[in-house]
C-alpha cells in the first residue's frame, strides 16, 4: 500500500501547487480581496460533493463504513483549524506579498516539523533506504530555494519581510497539521470525512471571525457579487489535495507523505511558467531539481 500512499502524496502536491498559482491569478483580478473565504467555501463544496458520492457507495454496500471514533473527530477538527484555516490563511497572505514560488519554498520546511513529531511522538520509523530518498528530496529542494533567493534582488521592505515571516508561520502550521491528520485517520480511517470535517471547521472559524468583526455580510456580498473563477478553482484544487493527503497517510508514513508533498515548489514554478509566463521561467537548474525529486520519490516507493 506504500506505493498508493506516495501516489496520493504526489496528487496532493499537484493540488496545492495549482492552488497557489490560481490564487495569485485571482489576486490580479481582485486586488483588494485575497480570496480566503470564497476559496475555502469552494473547497468545502467540492469535498461535500465527493463525500456524497462516496456515501451512496457505502449505503448500497459497495464500500464499508469506518467505525465511529470521537478521538478521530477531535483530531480531524484540530487538523482543519491548524492547516485549512490557520496555515492556509497565513500562506495566502504570504503569497500576496512574496509570490507563490517563494512562499511555497519557505512553507515547505513543514516536513521538518512533521518528521520530528512523527518520529519522537508517534513512533514512526524511517528505514535507511527511505532516509536516502528523503535526503535527496530535501537536498534538491534546499539547493533550489537557496539559488532562487540569491537570484532575487534584495528587498528589505517591510511588506517583503512580513511575507517571509508569514511563510515561516505557515511551515510550522502545516508541519504540525500533517502529523495531526495522521493521528486522526489512525483513530477514524475515513479520509474524505476527515478532510470534510477539518475544512468545515476551518470555514466555521473564519465565518465566526468575520462575524465578530462585523464584516461577514460585506465579505459574503463581495465574494458572491463578483465571483472570481480563479479563487473558486483554487478552492476546488485545495479540496482535492486535502482528500488526497488524508488518503496518503492511511497507506504510508506521514513522514514520507510530508516530504513528497514538499515538492510543491517545483510543481508551482512549472505551473507558473505555463500560466504566469512573465513571472516564472523554467531553467536548467529547475529541471535538475525536478529530476532529483523524481529519483528521491522513486527511492521512497522502493523503500516500501
Amino acid at each position: 500500500m506504500n506505493n498508493l500512499g506516495i501516489l496520493l502524496a504526489l496528487v496532493t502536491a499537484f493540488g496545492y501547487s495549482s492552488n497557489y498559482v490560481l490564487m495569485q491569478m485571482g489576486m490580479k483580478k481582485s486586488k483588494n480581496d485575497p480570496g480566503v473565504f470564497i476559496s475555502l467555501f469552494s473547497a468545502v463544496v467540492t469535498i461535500i460533493l465527493i463525500y456524497g458520492i462516496y456515501l451512496v457507495y457505502m449505503l448500497i454496500g459497495q464500500a464499508p463504513f469506518a467505525p465511529f471514533n470521537w478521538w478521530g473527530i477531535f483530531f480531524f477538527l484540530l487538523a482543519g483549524f491548524v492547516t485549512a484555516f490557520l496555515g492556509r490563511t497565513i500562506l495566502i497572505h504570504s503569497i500576496k506579498r512574496i509570490g507563490p514560488s517563494r512562499a511555497a519554498g519557505i512553507k515547505n520546511a513543514a516536513p521538518i516539523f512533521t518528521i520530528i513529531v512523527a518520529v519522537s511522538l508517534m513512533g514512526e520509523r524511517i528505514t535507511p533506504l527511505a532516509g536516502v530518498g528523503i535526503l535527496i528530496i530535501f537536498s534538491a529542494l534546499f539547493l533550489q530555494a537557496r539559488h532562487d533567493f540569491k537570484q532575487t534582488p534584495a528587498d528589505s521592505s517591510r511588506d517583503k519581510k512580513v511575507g517571509m515571516f508569514l511563510a515561516c508561520g505557515a511551515a510550522v502550521s502545516f508541519g504540525l497539521g500533517h502529523a495531526i491528520r495522521k493521528q486522526g485517520v489512525l483513530f477514524y480511517p475515513d479520509p474524505i470525512l476527515g478532510s470534510l470535517l477539518g475544512t468545515l471547521f476551518a470555514l466555521l472559524v473564519l465565518v465566526v471571525g468575520e462575524a465578530t468583526q462585523g464584516q461577514l455580510g460585506e465579505t459574503i456580498k463581495r465574494n458572491f457579487k463578483q465571483l472570481n473563477g480563479y479563487y473558486i478553482a483554487g478552492g476546488v484544487m485545495t479540496g482535492i489535495a486535502q482528500m488526497s493527503f488524508f488518503g496518503a497517510v492511511m497507506f504510508t508514513n506521514v513522514s514520507y507523505v510530508s516530504v513528497v508533498t514538499a515538492t510543491e515548489p517545483v510543481m508551482t514554478v512549472l505551473l507558473s511558467s505555463l500560466l504566469l509566463k512573465k513571472d516564472e521561467k523554467i531553467t536548467r537548474r529547475l529541471v535538475l531539481t525536478a529530476c532529483a525529486v523524481f529519483v528521491g520519490t522513486t527511492i521512497l516507493v522502493l523503500a516500501g
